[in-house]
């Protein structure tokens, strides 16, 4: 065999075209459509000794046998790239397995996903499972080529022209670590994760069965037990005979079977002579006699052969029109036992069901479907969305999945993916019950195991990268204690070992004082970004400050007011609330200024303003100084019968309390005019027009002599005084 590889590099890509077609032909399979393939480990050995082009020829080869397995096209494009692209990181000296790992996590599993959820019926959910298992797959034949390299170096040999650069023994020590105990680590993930899943496999397949063999004799029970009450009832109302109240005597009967939707005695023709409900026998075609069931089947069962009948699922005509099954039996005259003088009928109540499907509520992921012998389905759990009544159909699935479970789909029949996992129970009266539960919990289940296989790779990777390095620290460890310095800055420094060269120690001095400077620097220009920050922020708060608000007052500015009025108008409207504008205006407020100077004038805006805030202080309640002395309300949510009485009582406040002059004169008596206007919010969008009907009453207000309220309610766009 070596003899053979030695002679030439197109045998050699033969050989391994041919092992890898051969290996893909007959993939592992795991669980469900999980397969392993371990043939392409035959174009990573080539990847890694022959070069891109030889990589690819054998990929191509490899892909074919998949393909005549899978019958799928994406094989030809997938692999052929991966092995293009191992090629051409080894030549770039990049180890196989660190090559394959970049592959499939930025390109094959992107690409992969692409592919199924583009050009395949695959459902999505499965699509991040089955685009994972493949990464983890190429994981495990990329490792596998590797170790037999690393097992047959005279491999190596065999092209002497492609030659990588010279290996550093720290990388290469590391990559072999990493290599073994990573693969070693992953074969053992897979055959726990196989043990595990198989072992969900049969606990799930031995609940399903057990609860299918409960519910099923749970059902059987329901129907005897229902059955038993209606030869019961028969036989003693052959035993009465005609001469008692039937119709109270079946009104007290289905009271004690509330699972009796309706029910009814017939005679011998057929007519109905009682029925629960009793209103039943309200109508007018039953009363006359002229209302018949002698064609029903369950009447011809019951009477003619003369035995209990539990009928298929129907739908009621005439008396009652409910999915019902009907349990009948005869009735006899007394002395007669031959001769049948009618029967008792019941229709069960399917819903009725439902009290059986709660036996197994503690199951939340676990439904039932019960159909009787003509395959009509009688009761569904309200999760898998099937009719009473509807035919009930179905098809096998996962045909090609590897597991012991029943797999069956419900509603997509042409999917060969499975919906549900079932177990089925016949009964004894031809009906049929299932138990089942859906197939994506399990998907689910796996996906999560193979999951935690890479996050074990992941971990087992890092530690045997900590193991090379250990052992070849004794050759790095200065250069390795200069790049941890530096890397981590904020750490305790490492002591150089002493047996360091003196050109490394000159160096890490270097080093050290370029860092050193390099970090004064870096505080030094982080105190004044964080100065100029602090700049920036406090001027900002006072522009915004002074775009919102009344420098001497404190109260928003009619900038602001106008700007909110719109959103405030608009929430009003929606929930249907009425909005008072008001425009205060303080009276003789000029003679206040020429007679105690602008100062006082300005205390008595202050104290006006510290008012206003007293008394409209709700969240939504927006306080401005309009302009000069005039103030402005704007009132959402207002109750338009107790505006006005708060408003006098402002004025009033006001007039109670006299403002005092800051250099110690009288106190100053103050006044106010007020024009106020109450409307629905939908008056007007502009706060224009608002302002006009308050600014009129303002104005009405001081002509009327002052230190008053003039208010108006508006009402379907009328004015009320």
């Amino acid at each position: 065999m070596r003899s053979f590889f030695a002679a030439s590099p197109p045998r050699t890509a033969i050989i391994l075209a041919i092992f890898g077609f051969l290996l893909n032909l007959y993939p592992l399979p795991l669980f469900a459509n999980v397969q392993l393939i371990l043939g392409n480990a035959a174009y990573v050995i080539a990847a890694v000794i022959l070069g891109p082009r030889y990589a690819v020829a054998v990929a191509l080869v490899c892909a074919a046998g998949l393909f005549l397995t899978w019958d799928t096209k994406h094989v030809f494009v997938l692999f052929p790239l991966e092995a293009l692209v191992l090629a051409l990181a080894r030549r770039r000296g990049i180890y196989s397995l660190y090559a394959g790992v970049g592959f499939w996590l930025l390109i094959g599993t992107p690409l992969f996903y692409l592919y199924g959820l583009t050009l395949t019926s695959l459902p999505v959910s499965h699509l991040p499972f089955i685009a994972f298992k493949q990464a983890i797959n190429g994981l495990f034949y990329i490792g596998l080529g590797a170790v037999l390299l690393l097992m047959m170096p005279k491999l190596a040999q065999i092209n002497p022209g492609y030659r990588n650069a010279p290996e550093r023994f720290s990388d290469k020590l590391t990559y072999s670590f990493t290599l073994f105990i990573s693969l070693a680590l992953l074969i053992a993930a897979l055959l726990f994760n196989q043990f595990f899943i198989d072992r969900q496999q049969l606990l799930i397949k031995k609940n399903l069965q057990d609860n299918a063999v409960h519910l099923s004799q749970l059902t059987f029970d329901y129907l005897r037990e229902h059955q038993r009450a209606i030869i019961q009832g028969a036989e003693w109302l052959s035993m009465m005979g005609d001469d008692f109240e039937r119709q109270d005597w079946l009104t007290q009967f289905n009271h004690g079977y509330p699972a009796f939707l309706t029910m009814l005695i017939a005679n011998d023709r057929g007519n109905i002579v009682a029925a629960s409900p009793a209103a039943r026998m309200m109508d007018d075609a039953i009363k006359n006699g002229a209302y018949s069931v002698i064609d029903r089947h369950y009447f011809k069962e019951a009477f003619y052969n003369q035995t209990p009948f539990i009928s298929p699922v129907f739908l009621g005509r005439g008396f009652g029109s409910d999915p019902i099954v009907a349990v009948s039996a005869p009735i006899y005259s007394p002395g007669r036992s031959s001769h049948p003088a009618g029967i008792l009928e019941g229709s069960l109540d399917l819903k009725r069901f439902v009290l059986i499907d709660r036996q197994n509520r503690h199951h939340s992921e676990q439904y039932l479907l019960l159909t009787d012998d003509n395959n009509r389905v009688i009761y569904a759990s309200a999760p898998l969305n099937i009719a009473s009544l509807s035919e009930f159909a179905s098809a096998e699935s996962g045909l090609e999945y590897r597991t012991s479970l029943q797999l069956i789909n419900l509603h997509d029949l042409h999917n060969p993916n499975p919906e549900y996992i079932y177990a089925e129970e016949p009964l004894a009266n031809g009906w049929r019950l299932m138990v089942l539960t859906p197939f994506a919990p399990l998907m689910q289940l796996a996906e999560t195991q193979f999951l935690r296989t890479c996050i074990l790779l992941i971990l087992s990777m890092g530690f045997c990268f900590y193991l090379a390095r250990l052992i070849s620290r004794m050759m790095t460890g200065s250069l390795e204690t200069i790049a941890h310095e530096f890397k981590s800055p904020g750490e305790q420094p490492k002591p150089l070992p002493a047996d360091a060269p003196a050109e490394v120690q000159a160096l890490y001095q270097s080093l050290k004082a370029s860092q050193r400077q390099l970090l004064s620097y870096q505080l030094e220009l982080e105190e004044k970004v964080a100065i100029r920050t602090l700049e920036l922020e406090t001027a900002n708060q006072k522009l915004q400050a002074l775009a919102q608000r009344d420098p001497l007052t404190g109260l928003y500015n009619r900038r602001h007011a106008t700007a909110e009025f719109a959103p405030l108008q608009a929430m009003c409207e929606r929930s249907g609330e009425a909005i008072a504008v008001v425009i205060l205006d303080l009276d003789f407020f000029k003679a206040i200024n020429d007679t105690h100077g602008h100062l006082a004038g300005d205390e008595c805006l202050r104290q006006v303003a510290i008012l206003l805030t007293q008394h409209f202080k709700r969240d939504s309640d927006l306080v401005a100084r309009y302009g000069g002395e005039e103030f402005l309300l704007i009132l959402p949510m207002t109750n338009a019968l107790k505006i006005e009485h708060h408003l006098n009582q402002l004025r009033e406040d006001l007039a109670r309390h006299p403002v005092n002059h800051p250099s110690g004169d009288e106190p100053i008596n103050l006044s106010v005019s007020i024009g106020a206007m109450v409307a629905n919010a939908n008056f007007s969008d502009s706060l224009e027009a608002w302002l006009k009907v308050a600014d009129d009453n303002l104005y009405q207000a001081k002509a009327e002599g002052r230190n008053r309220v003039v208010c108006t309610l508006i009402s379907d766009g009328v004015p009320t005084p």
